[in-house]
């Protein structure tokens, strides 16, 4: 055994898990800070957008399907963008909807093959070469693998080996490059 993690996942890991994804979606600072920006203004500008076309439906007496479905449509893009902008919210609604929580989970590497063990889904072993990338913030390893499954590694939950080694060895076992979460 090279290398032990055992933790229980927190909220804060959750909210750095979605950071994760949202950096592996959009990898580029500009993109990203260009999404944070435009996602809640251009969804108050739908939610603006259907509520005056519903006002003026209202108070001008005009009513038809067509215009009805684009003023919904609106509403509920301008909602989706407002809400795909809010990180944290979608942390927080992801560590709701997380149905592990409390449950100890423990990652053991070895030489050719890891493993994932916890009291519900018992051990699961994965190869090394089913890992197609690695990131790396302050406190956690996101190992993402070919079934987009991701593995979260809590820095300071290691039980044997040191996570400064963890990178190096993760990034020789699975030939993949260690990115940093900027």
């Amino acid at each position: 055994m090279e290398f032990q993690v055992r933790m229980v996942y927190e909220p804060e890991d959750i909210a750095a898990l979605v950071k994760a994804l949202d950096y592996r979606r959009q990898p580029d600072k500009n993109l990203r800070r260009a999404t944070k920006i435009g996602y809640p203004v251009f969804g108050v500008l739908l939610i603006g957008t259907g509520l005056s076309v519903l006002a003026a439906m209202v108070t001008g007496g005009l009513f038809s399907i067509a215009t009805l479905l684009i003023t919904i449509a609106s509403l509920l893009g301008g909602v989706a963008l407002l809400r795909r902008a809010d990180t944290r919210g979608m942390a927080r609604r992801s560590w709701k909807k997380y149905p592990n929580k409390g449950l100890t989970l423990t990652y053991t590497f070895y030489k050719d093959h890891f493993e994932e063990t916890d009291e519900v889904s018992g051990e699961n072993r994965f190869q090394y070469v089913s890992i197609t990338s690695v990131n790396e913030d302050e406190n956690h390893f996101f190992l993402f693998t070919a079934t987009n499954a991701g593995h979260m590694l809590r820095k300071d939950a290691f039980i044997q080996g040191d996570p400064a080694a963890f990178g190096k060895f993760i990034r020789i076992q699975a030939a993949v490059t260690v990115d940093p979460i900027e």
